[in-house]
């Protein structure tokens, strides 16, 4: 323990030593009581599957059907054009 908190860079007094060793016997007797026993594939994060991202309406139906998707032509003014110069 005393190796690893040198190359850690540490500098512990007695007291963080003993505490710092009584949590690594802990966290080895917990880890030690991890089953192992089960398949990876119980795992939930092996099991679930993020479905794929869905494209919008318009997207998906120019997809399926070869089409362009349909554009807007511009407005034609309803207003008649103005007249060139003065009328008589």
């Amino acid at each position: 323990m005393e190796r690893m908190v040198a190359q850690a860079g540490l500098t512990l007094n007695a007291g963080q030593m003993a505490d710092l060793v009584l949590a690594w016997r802990q966290m080895v007797g917990l880890l030690a009581r991890i089953p192992r026993k089960r398949p990876l594939l119980d795992d939930q994060a092996y099991v679930f599957r993020v479905p794929p991202p869905v494209a919008p309406v318009a997207a998906r139906n120019t997809a399926q059907t070869g089409a362009r998707p349909a554009t807007r032509s511009p407005a034609k003014s309803t207003r008649s054009a103005a007249p060139k110069g003065r009328p008589a």
